[in-house]
């Protein structure tokens, strides 16, 4: 049994064993000791410490997993004795082909470098990469803006796919440097060996270059600042609107659902009444309607989730977020297509039961400011009875005129029930000899001609009394 204690380092905290932590704590005050207090003291021992847990990190070791005595001492044969480097400077009988060999071994890889950035650190990771000034490269992006907007194309696709260096080993990897106590020590002098000196001094030691690039430096700075500005703006603007827009179509869509589900659905038309009833009353209807409200909810969720992104400047889809919402998506479209086709016929035949009625006609006349308006629509059509061509037509009907049925009107098989009286002339036949016509009073006109031996009609009830 080993006793476990929980340590900071780096500002991540890890679970070690206390043996191992004896021989940290030993290598860390070693460290300390070699080192002299100087203005880059703090610096280096924040960066070694960093280096240090992010190689435990590497080795899978966190607060749950303690680090043990082995992880202490191979994570420190990386890192190097503080032997090494003496004070933080290298000795002058080192073997510099040795020490090249090490630094050789480190792989170089593309990172975008924040630390020293204009717009996203793009440039200076570039340059990191080939070892070339930054300055250079930001030139060179510069100017390829006005060969019809290369440059911007190429650094916002550069933005996207190349990753920030935001570790310590990441840092150092840009430039093809190992992780060690000496690389730490020389890397932070030298950043601050860049800051003392002076712009008279780079002149005199580079030559015209020095001279003219603290200008480039002030100019891109300046340029730096403006597209900052630009892209913060646009970024609250595009922010907003999908917050905004997500939000309040999800506020809809949830409103929708609820007048269509929970109102007595009256503003509907007849047909969209029927299909909700039929859909409502079936197991497999109310599945349909919920997984469909699951499946457009969704996309607005991610609306949401994107706005807020891009408001707070971090990406509120996590990994397990992410993968649920697509999980839901995809079954809800697959209950909502399947529930749905499978709803399909029994919610056409209600629709027929209520509406329709094969082989018929239906036939509307209303009667407006003395005009009768014939709109006859074929519902469906036996092979055994002639086909009425669709009447759509307006007829003057003054008092003393009137129209005359057609063989249509006097073939078809159902009326409207809508009450506009006529007076309908009807061909009656006596028992020695043909009569006259007489006048009958009839609903509407399609149910006067639809008698048969009605000859023609004129709006309005008749004034003589119905003769049988």
């Amino acid at each position: 049994m080993k006793k476990v204690i929980n340590i900071t380092l780096g500002s991540i905290v890890f679970a070690i064993e206390q043996d191992a932590y004896d021989v940290l704590a030993s290598y860390l005050e070693s460290i300390q000791q070699h080192l002299s207090s100087g203005d880059d003291y703090t610096e280096i021992i924040s960066d070694i410490e960093s280096a240090l847990a992010e190689k435990f990190i590497a080795r899978k070791r966190s607060e749950k997993v303690a680090v043990t005595t082995d992880d202490v001492r191979v994570v420190t044969k990386e890192m190097g004795e503080p032997s090494d480097f003496g004070a933080g400077e290298a000795p002058e009988h080192a073997d510099t082909s040795v020490a090249s060999a090490k630094s050789d071994e480190a792989k170089k890889r593309l990172y975008r470098d924040t630390d020293d950035s204009i717009i996203a650190g793009v440039a200076s990771g570039i340059a990191h990469y080939f070892a070339i000034d930054p300055v250079v490269v930001r030139i060179v992006f510069f100017v390829s803006v006005f060969f019809n907007g290369l440059g911007v194309l190429a650094y916002g696709i550069l933005w996207l796919v190349v990753p920030k260096a935001e570790t310590t080993t990441q840092k150092y990897a840009a430039r093809g440097e190992r992780v060690t106590l000496k690389e730490i020590t020389q890397r932070v002098k030298k950043n601050l060996e860049k800051i003392d000196v002076s712009d008279l001094t780079k002149v005199q030691n580079q030559g015209t270059w020095a001279g003219i690039r603290p200008t480039f430096v002030k100019m891109f700075e300046v340029l730096g600042v403006v597209v900052r500005g630009l892209l913060m703006i646009v970024r609250f603007a595009i922010g907003f609107g999908l917050l905004l827009g997500g939000s309040f179509s999800l506020a809809g869509l949830v409103s929708a659902y609820s007048i269509v589900l929970l109102s007595d659905r009256i503003l509907l038309p007849l047909d969209a009444q029927t299909a909700v009833d039929t859909m409502l009353g079936s197991t497999l209807g109310i599945v349909a309607i919920s997984a469909s409200f699951v499946m457009m909810a969704i996309p607005l969720l991610v609306l949401i989730l994107a706005g807020g992104s891009l408001l707070v400047k971090r990406s509120l889809f996590t990994v397990g977020k992410s993968i649920t919402l697509a999980v839901m998506w995809i079954i809800a479209m697959v209950f909502a297509t399947t529930a749905s086709m499978l709803q399909l016929e029994q919610v056409m035949q209600q629709l027929d039961i209520d509406n329709l009625e094969n082989g018929q006609y239906q036939i509307h006349v209303n009667i407006d400011d003395d005009k009768v308006h014939i709109d006859t629509e074929v519902i469906g059509v036996d092979e055994d009875v002639p086909s009425a061509p669709p009447l759509d037509t307006v007829h003057d009907l003054p008092d003393d005129s009137s129209i005359v049925c057609t063989d249509a009107q006097k073939q078809a098989q159902a009326c409207t029930m809508e009450y506009a009286p006529v007076c309908g002339l009807v061909q009656v036949q006596c028992i020695t000899a043909p009569c006259p016509p007489v006048e009958e009073t009839f609903g509407n006109g399609c149910s006067a001609c639809a008698q048969g031996n009605v000859e023609s009609y004129t709006a309005g009830e008749c004034s003589l009394p119905e003769v049988l």
